[in-house]
């Protein structure tokens, strides 16, 4: 369907809606002729619909139980079943431009984005983060423990490599934290997780990676348990950081 031809054709049925809707009020009788005129327009809208959506819906047609005694004037229930199938007609359009706004929502929103941001509750990411082929996020606890194993197990790995990285920590912004985090994985290749310590940040990081399809290699330390929902999941157990970059390298070459 084209989107704007939807809505003018949904403009055109609001207009005969209120048409009808206005004369039917402010006059004590609608005359046959008048009403014979509303279902010729309303049956030539249809038509467009029809045409628009790939629909068959039938036309409506005009019956003598519909007019009153003298045959002159039409019943007032007629009336309201008139305006009832224009009310019904305008609810499936709006309903079908809805889908048609969101498809054409959804064909904008590049692949390695979000496709609802979880903090603004609006469709794709207000930021719009460009796609980085050659970044690698690193997501991993905020704690000293764990520094020897960026230092001198990953960052010399991704180096060796020639790959960019990042890692919250190490740039200092005003933006919210898990805005930051959200831009910043939604631009990356790929996603080093280091669970050790089982941080509920990284996890929640984690979550974020999955959800947007990124590759992703998860790494622990030895004195962290497996977790059992990560039980079927590849991942490499190090013992210091010199195995933990001697691994990466044979993961990531």
């Amino acid at each position: 369907m084209n989107f704007n031809d939807m809505q003018a054709l949904s403009f055109e049925i609001k207009n005969l809606h209120d048409k009808v809707e206005i004369y039917s009020k402010n006059k004590d009788y609608v005359y046959t002729d008048v009403y014979k005129s509303w279902i010729v327009e309303y049956n030539h809208l249809l038509d467009k619909y029809n045409a628009l959506a790939n629909l068959n819906i039938t036309h409506m047609s005009f019956n003598t139980h519909d007019l009153s005694s003298t045959q002159k004037t039409v019943r007032n229930t007629t009336i309201e079943f008139f305006l009832n199938n224009l009310s019904n007609l305008i609810r499936k359009l709006e309903s079908d431009i809805e889908a048609n706004r969101l498809k054409m929502a959804e064909k904008k929103i590049a692949p390695h984005q979000m496709r609802k941001c979880f903090k603004l509750d609006i469709s794709g990411c207000p930021i719009n983060p460009q796609y980085q082929r050659n970044k690698i996020f690193i997501a991993m606890p905020f704690s000293a423990e764990y520094l020897d194993s960026y230092n001198y197990g990953i960052v010399p790995a991704l180096n060796a490599l020639g790959y960019e990285h990042y890692k919250a920590d190490n740039e200092i912004t005003n933006k919210d934290i898990m805005c930051k985090i959200c831009q910043q994985i939604q631009a990356c290749k790929m996603v080093i997780i280091n669970i050790s310590g089982l941080n509920p940040n990284v996890m929640l990081e984690q979550g974020l990676v999955y959800g947007l399809g990124k590759p992703v290699i998860i790494i622990k330390d030895k004195n962290t348990n497996a977790i059992s929902d990560l039980g079927s999941i590849e991942y490499i157990e190090y013992s210091h950081a010199g195995d933990l970059r001697d691994k990466l390298l044979k993961a990531l070459d």
